[in-house]
């Protein structure tokens, strides 16, 4: 609570840049009274840390890797653009992810992948556009369950939907 309120009174201050008595006091004042009516309307939440700050290096594996196939994928649509051969199709895939955070990784990660526009969400069902060859080469679903196992490696089994058809 003390650490929440210390971060929103720095964000008072950076955004208002007076640094008078007043200003600073309205700044505490406020603060404080959001951290309490966060408390009193949303008694039941509980506090936690996001999940990259729990596991900092598998959110930076996963930034690495999301950073190589975005790369990669950049060479690949490029190609298929420039060549020709191109074809778009909007599929549905099945995802694991459970946490809303952990959906938001994977909805984001899928449209910084070029090639591919993550569209929706729906119950367990990820709606992707993607941009591929109609030769059908390349997978989509191959960068979905990557990513997703990256996802589902940074949030832990809580965050994860089991499989139950094994």
């Amino acid at each position: 609570m003390i650490g929440s309120l210390a971060l929103l009174i720095i964000v008072w201050a950076v955004l208002v840049r007076r640094p008078d008595g007043a200003s600073l006091g309205i700044g505490i004042a406020s603060s404080a009274f959001a951290l309490l009516m966060g408390g009193i309307l949303f008694p039941h939440r509980r506090r936690f840390l996001p999940a990259p700050v729990r596991r900092p290096l598998s959110f930076l594996r996963f930034l690495l890797s999301l950073a190589v196939r975005v790369t990669v994928s950049t060479v690949r649509t490029s190609c298929l653009i420039i060549f020709g051969g191109e074809e778009g199709r909007i599929i549905a895939l099945p995802t694991r992810i459970a946490a809303p955070f952990g959906r938001l990784l994977l909805l984001n990660a899928i449209t910084l992948t070029p090639s591919t526009i993550s569209l929706l969400i729906d119950r367990d069902l990820l709606y992707i556009h993607w941009l591929g060859s109609r030769e059908g080469k390349a997978v989509p679903s191959r960068i979905k369950e990557g990513i997703e196992a990256e996802i589902a490696a940074l949030f832990g089994e809580k965050g994860v939907r089991r499989d139950r058809s094994g």
